[in-house]
């Protein structure tokens, strides 16, 4: 049960010599009214970034104040220290500001611990082997889970080295491979495992990978988790924007102290859950988590709409050099753009769940980009472009195309994201993890317009780079022709009067 307090005595501290401020804090602060001593570790989560700790640990926050004490967070850093650095001297406590036309602000305190996995394995494999854990969620973004298309890139050195040996795991795949070997040989019991990131079946993509590590190091594990350890995906949906000093200084200002690291988000929140649990099922459905046997329409119908329509936003404001996703969509062409785009061209492509409304939904998503009391970087958005866009734009371009709608739509899409990778390394902007590759594909191109045969070959090069190779749109050589000459069109045209050109048009085709 939530209360507004004037005092927090449950709360220990924010700070440790900001006691006597935490016990004066001024009304209004919404806390959950559990006591914290009162709480055991039931989940391990890997990824504890902005996201998680505005969502996951959020609903979970809400779960522990119905007196479901057993699922608190273990929290697992794969790479940086800096969220155990921040919020260790705190308790793991912070604030999370929801803004919109109002703003609201709520003391999470449902982590527990953070561990840094890369400083400390086999602490990690000790809490995931836990008996006391019964599940384990993960937001490790695109990027952590190795893949190419689709499937598992066993050329990683990451994975490789996980392949060689899980005394020093590296990848969420070795984490529990090692995790579940020691559950069996320790009598811990059954786990389930629950993918929370933007990946089309990310529970199977993670099944596949840890089971792929099982069959090299333990063959008795394997078979055991095939009936103690079960993979779940889920489509988890909230906006949240990296954590900057006007949001320090707005919660100094409202708490009367300093949260390190406090978080921000829209109004908007929701999470649903693929029903397969090897391990007891944390009662998430008594604080608003939708359990469903088949998550696919969910999953395509928020990669489709809000992800991918996040990426089309964040590639043509960076092109009209805005800095947030808001200001973007004042511009009226990337507005229209986006909305004929999701409702014209993608939306009849797409599964919608029986209990919605596409058109609404669209109309929803375009609303919450739009909130101007939430700022959203671009730059953030377009970090790990290549990653994103092979789930979020490449499936639904062929799909399109297969449905013969809005080709158009589909090749200036492209070609602007090109066009976005080739002014991002020019002007070292560019944040992803094959930044290296697509620098050294564009060296001896020149940044004039080049001759059409040296646009076609960087185009290819670039897209092949993103791993498009796999997907049908790139064997077509119609489709690519018009992503070649849209191209061109961005050398020489208005990316404004480009857009307003193919929105007026009344044909899809």
């Amino acid at each position: 049960m939530v209360r507004e307090v004037s005092k927090i005595t449950a709360l220990k501290r924010l700070k440790e010599k900001e006691i006597s401020a935490i016990e004066t804090l001024p009304p209004g602060i919404v806390i959950e009214s559990y006591k914290r001593e009162n709480l055991q570790p039931g989940i391990v989560h890997f990824g504890v970034g902005n996201f998680h700790r505005c969502h996951q640990a959020k609903y979970v926050d809400n779960l522990l104040s119905q007196n479901h004490f057993q699922w608190g967070i273990i929290g697992v850093s794969m790479q940086s220290s800096e969220a155990k650095d921040k919020l260790a001297p705190q308790d793991y406590l912070y604030t999370e500001v929801t803004l919109s036309h109002t703003t609201e602000i709520k003391i999470i305190r449902s982590i527990l611990d953070i561990l840094v996995a890369q400083e400390n394995q086999s602490e990690v494999v000790r809490q995931v082997s836990d008996p006391r854990i019964k599940l384990v969620t993960t937001t490790i973004t695109e990027k952590g889970y190795y893949l190419s298309n689709g499937q598992l890139n066993k050329s990683s050195p990451q994975v490789i080295s996980d392949i060689t040996s899980l005394s020093r795991p590296s990848t969420i795949y070795g984490f529990l491979a090692a995790s579940v070997i020691q559950r069996r040989q320790h009598g811990s019991g059954p786990l389930s495992v629950v993918c929370c990131d933007n990946i089309q079946s990310g529970g199977n993509c993670l099944r596949a990978g840890v089971e792929a590590l099982l069959d090299v190091h333990d063959r008795d594990s394997l078979a055991w988790s095939r009936e103690h350890i079960s993979f779940a995906s889920s489509m988890v949906d909230r906006v949240t924007p990296v954590t900057d000093s006007n949001l320090r200084q707005l919660v100094a200002s409202k708490l009367n102290l300093k949260d390190a690291w406090p978080v921000s988000a829209e109004p908007f929140s929701q999470w649903v859950i693929e029903n397969k649990f090897a391990a007891e099922r944390p009662p998430l459905d008594l604080v608003g988590v939708v359990f469903s046997n088949d998550i696919s329409g969910y999953e395509q119908m928020k990669l489709r709409f809000l992800n991918a329509g996040h990426s089309i936003v964040a590639v043509l404001g960076y092109l009209m050099n805005k800095e947030h996703v808001h200001e973007a969509l004042q511009q009226p062409a990337i507005f229209e753009f986006l909305r004929k785009t999701l409702l014209n061209v993608v939306l009849p492509t797409t599964k919608i769940p029986a209990a919605f409304c596409g058109e609404k939904y669209i109309k929803q998503v375009l609303k919450r980009f739009q909130n101007n009391a939430l700022p959203y970087k671009v730059h953030q958005v377009n970090t790990d472009s290549s990653q994103k866009i092979q789930q979020r734009w490449f499936p639904t371009i062929d799909a399109v195309l297969e449905r013969e709608i809005g080709p158009k739509y589909m090749s200036l899409l492209i070609a602007a994201w090109v066009v976005h990778i080739e002014k991002a390394v020019n002007e070292e902007q560019l944040n992803d993890p094959l930044k290296t590759e697509f620098s050294a594909a564009l060296v001896g191109y020149s940044q004039k317009k080049a001759p059409d045969t040296n646009d076609q070959a960087k185009i290819y090069n670039l897209l092949k780079i993103a791993g498009a190779e796999h997907f049908r749109f790139f064997m077509l050589d119609a489709f690519m022709e018009s992503v070649i000459d849209y191209y061109q069109k961005l050398q020489t045209t208005d990316l404004n009067q480009i857009l307003t050109d193919l929105v007026t048009q009344r044909s899809y085709d």
